[in-house]
């Protein structure tokens, strides 16, 4: 039988479970699983994320068989006990349930749940911990027992209540920590390749952000200058003699090559984090075309209408005129008019040109998205 733990070693565990658990957000969740075992002897549990839809997902586990996870998915999700969308209302109350706050145990020992699943796994006693966003169930956690031990007591129940409080708020921030990490990786790579400069800034001329394209830019002005002053350099050059800038402004400016480039400011954004204004400075070659960019380098799939990318597919697998028309119901004129604005756009003559030239430049692209 355990000793009795006394109210001051309680509140020391739970001091210390929350102090081991102040790590990274992408280590957060399996160091929970860990100090729980290590901090409360909770030697077998799992850690489930919640979506908008009750759906649990991305499992993590102690001392458990993920191999599992696939079976309990497919089939024994929709017969847990503890399946949030059927218990939401329950955990409003009291979001720490063991299973006789969901049925008697008799019952409990009788249902499919237990006997083809549970129990193949040795398991018996269950509390389920639920994590909340205000009202909004966003993740789980089970600790599991066997039937051959202790069941877990109204005082264990009691101290996972108090520190599934601190759990909430903590899985909370970090998912928000992770939200803005991926946003963060997604302004990153998407932005990389952009042929408009972008460099994110605030009123103190403190660079926050900036893109390849923006450094090339940069580099025009300062060539001399390292990579970690360049942007910090060109920022500061550009309203040196502006001191009352305001978004909006736009500005054409001469490199010492004699290239052109203009430089438009945005309107600021209020960072909650950051506490400050931020803008941004879209930098870009005066003489760059768009089109030309993405005829170049994207495809030709994005200088076409709705419209004249049905004609040029139909045109590709081989139709006439009067087939094409036939088939987009058109009259052969719009067809032709339609052909025309193509062949423009592609800078060829003719049908042949136009195949020949999208043949020999495209064959990576499928004709199906053009």
């Amino acid at each position: 039988m355990k000793r009795k733990i006394s109210r001051e070693e309680e509140c020391s565990r739970i001091l210390e479970f929350l102090d081991s658990i102040l790590t990274p957000p992408e280590n957060f969740r399996q160091q929970v699983l860990i100090s729980l075992k290590q901090v409360f002897g909770y030697q077998r549990s799992t850690f489930f994320l919640i979506d908008n839809q009750g759906n649990m997902f991305a499992p993590m586990m102690m001392n458990m068989d993920d191999t599992l996870c696939d079976v309990y998915y497919k089939y024994y999700c929709k017969r847990d006990i503890f399946q949030p969308r059927k218990v939401a209302n329950k955990v409003l109350q009291k979001n720490v349930l063991t299973v006789t706050d969901i049925m008697p145990f008799k019952k409990f020992e009788s249902t499919e749940y237990y006997n083809d699943f549970l129990q193949m796994q040795d398991i018996y006693h269950e509390i389920a911990m639920f994590l909340l966003d205000g009202n909004r169930l966003i993740g789980v956690i089970g600790l599991y027992r066997s039937v051959k031990e202790q069941a877990f007591t109204s005082s264990e129940i009691m101290t996972m209540q108090n520190i599934s409080v601190h759990l909430s708020r903590a899985l909370t921030n970090n998912l928000q920590l992770a939200d803005l990490q991926i946003h963060k990786d997604l302004l990153e790579s998407s932005s990389r390749y952009l042929p408009i400069g972008l460099l994110i800034f605030d009123r103190s001329l403190n660079i926050h952000y900036i893109n390849d394209a923006a450094l090339e830019a940069c580099r025009e002005f300062s060539p001399t200058c390292t990579f970690n002053t360049l942007a910090q350099r060109f920022i500061e050059q550009l309203f040196s003699n502006n001191t009352g800038w305001q978004p909006g402004v736009k500005k054409t400016l001469l490199s010492p090559s004699l290239k052109q480039f203009t430089v438009n400011i945005l309107p600021a954004i209020y960072h909650r984090l950051k506490g400050t204004e931020l803008y941004t400075a879209c930098i870009l070659p005066a003489d760059f075309s768009l089109q030309d960019y993405l005829h170049k380098n994207v495809g030709f799939q994005n200088i076409f209408s709705k419209r004249e990318n049905e004609v040029l597919d139909l045109v590709m697998k081989g139709l006439n005129n009067q087939e094409i028309a036939a088939q987009l119901f058109l009259s052969v004129h719009t067809v032709k008019t339609h052909l025309q604005n193509i062949y423009k756009k592609m800078g060829v003559k003719n049908r042949a040109g136009l195949c020949y030239k999208i043949n020999s430049r495209n064959s990576s692209i499928s004709l199906a998205k053009l």
